[in-house]
């Protein structure tokens, strides 16, 4: 049982002892102390039972006064009591047009009894008194009922409000988790899908020149070393990032377009020619747009030296305010060629240039036949 349900079968019982207790002031025959008894008994169960089945319990209670304003011509505590308790009830437990129709009705009943008791003067003063003092004290219980009932609704709203605004804070939590997920997905695709192939790419150009070009084997085992650590140093700021609060914390510089040339020289292998065309002044670039550039030529050369060795191209134009860079590969194949399947690359790199309020394009190349990616960053908006 619930703690409102517990208080109205306690209210219910004290309303039966009192009404057992007190009883009119009149001589009463055997009948009418075992009809008073029976009005006693009704009007606790409906006590006990007003919040369950309100307007029911009302009924009942209005039933048993009347019986009561009938029978016995004096009024009793237990039925002024009732009464009260009944006013109260209208106010917390009933919606309009009931809870106006039943006030109303305590109104009329508290008003009828003391006109029609007989112990009351037949003094107009006196009668005049008691029906202000019933009157104020119905109007009383009535404006406690809809002050509790105000309270209860303002603290349903509060609650209502708190579910809600606990359901946007989830909802953002949620949020805030697929992004980060999304981006240290991305961020490792970036650093290891290129790492990788360029990795791969190193050790099959050694592969071909183990015997015939030492120094240049040497060298290209050197990058595989190289690569590897920094790929290993890559994950390892990832993670780090990932234990600060801070997302704009790196434990080492990101990079930039300025390391492009760097990164070209390592993916050089004996059947791969990339070739960088730079105009303008990479150092005006902002270091975020600068990043963005940088993991999207990554991603366009680690595509295409997995799909093709023919020459690549790297073009560069920064002008004021925006940066314009073109990678094209004359190769047949591509991340998106048959059927124009997209890849996670191709994705992440469309995502990076929109998150500057850039555009991206990537397909076949008019010219060479081959393949194509474009990328336009301003970076007035970054």
């Amino acid at each position: 049982m619930t703690r409102s349900g517990m208080a109205d079968v306690a209210a219910g019982l004290i309303l039966c002892v009192i009404g057992l207790l007190v009883v009119p002031p009149i001589p009463l025959t055997i009948g009418q102390y075992v009809g008073y008894v029976l009005v006693v008994i009704g009007a606790s169960l409906a006590v006990a039972f007003r919040r369950r089945v309100p307007r029911t319990a009302l009924m009942i209670l209005a039933v048993l006064l009347v019986v009561h304003l009938v029978v016995f011509d004096v009024p009793s505590v237990v039925a002024g009591l009732a009464c009260l308790v009944a006013a109260y009830t209208t106010q917390t437990q009933l919606v309009p047009p009931w809870r106006w129709v039943f006030l109303a009705g305590a109104y009329a009943g508290g008003l009828a009894a003391m006109l029609r008791s007989t112990a009351l003067s037949d003094d107009l003063q006196t009668r005049a008194f008691a029906v202000a003092s019933v009157s104020v004290a119905i109007s009383l219980a009535a404006t406690l009922g809809m002050l509790r009932r105000q309270r209860r609704t303002r603290y349903d709203l509060a609650v209502e409000r708190a579910a809600v605004l606990e359901g946007q804070l989830d909802t953002e939590r949620r949020l805030a988790a697929f992004e980060e997920r999304h981006r240290v997905a991305r961020e490792m695709h970036d650093i290891l899908g290129h790492s990788l192939n360029a990795i791969a790419a190193q050790a099959e150009g050694a592969r071909y020149i183990l015997t015939s070009d030492s120094a240049r084997a040497d060298r290209a085992l050197k990058d595989i070393a190289h690569l590897s650590r920094t790929a290993v140093d890559d994950v390892r700021d990832v993670i780090d990032v990932l234990r600060t609060e801070n997302e704009d914390v790196s434990p080492r510089p990101d990079p930039s377009l300025r390391e492009l040339s760097d990164l070209i020289n390592t993916l050089q292998t004996p059947g791969t020619i990339i070739k960088l065309q730079v105009d303008g002044d990479v150092d005006a670039v902002p270091s975020r747009v600068s990043l963005a550039a940088y993991r999207i030529a990554q991603e366009s050369l680690t595509n295409a030296i997995q799909h093709g060795r023919s020459p690549i191209t790297v073009r560069l134009t920064i002008e004021a305010g925006s940066l314009g860079m073109t990678v094209v590969n004359a190769a047949t194949s591509s991340p998106a060629a048959d059927g124009e399947r997209r890849g996670h690359g191709l994705i992440g790199m469309q995502e990076r240039a929109r998150a500057y309020g850039g555009t991206f394009a990537a397909g076949r190349d008019a010219a060479t036949g081959g393949w194509r990616v474009h990328v336009h960053l301003p970076w007035s908006r970054s």
